[in-house]
């Protein structure tokens, strides 16, 4: 998440005057309450940082999905330009980097339709163990060859 201020969750509880203090003064206008009790931390920021945010990530979505909704770009320079953003899509066959262009495009779609990153993001994770096993000759092979129909 890059160099955030930190306070502990029971600090932000027995002192938030101190602790919007350290928000309004940070330079990203965020700060991390860190959640002593094994749950997730959490990040407190203000209204306008958080729409700043929002609104530069729906500009950037809406980018990408201009690329990847035009057949031409998606086939022919969105592929050349997935393994600076995906290193690992270098270890998928051609075809199967122009497929992950092309759910990629899809699913940026689905998860912008529901409201939820879930989607797009589990589809990147699917794909990148793809990449991974294609670059283990052996569990290739394993999941390559036929299954033993002995049961």
């Amino acid at each position: 998440m890059g160099e955030m201020q930190e306070v502990a969750f029971s600090e932000f509880l027995q002192r938030p005057t101190e602790t919007i203090d350290k928000l309004t003064s940070s330079p990203r206008q965020a700060l991390r309450i860190e959640n002593g009790g094994g749950e997730d931390d959490f990040v407190l920021t203000t209204v306008s940082r958080a729409a700043q945010g929002d609104r530069l990530v729906k500009i950037a979505g809406d980018f990408l999905r201009a690329i990847l909704s035009d057949p031409v770009l998606r086939s022919s320079q969105l592929v050349d330009l997935l393994p600076q953003v995906f290193p690992w899509v270098r270890y998928l066959p051609d075809g199967d980097q122009r497929e992950f262009a092309r759910e990629l495009a899809a699913g940026w779609d689905a998860s912008e339709d529901v409201g939820s990153p879930a989607f797009v993001l589990q589809l990147i994770t699917e794909w990148s163990n793809t990449a991974h096993i294609y670059t283990d000759p052996e569990l290739l092979m394993a999941l390559s060859s036929p299954m033993d129909e002995q049961a």
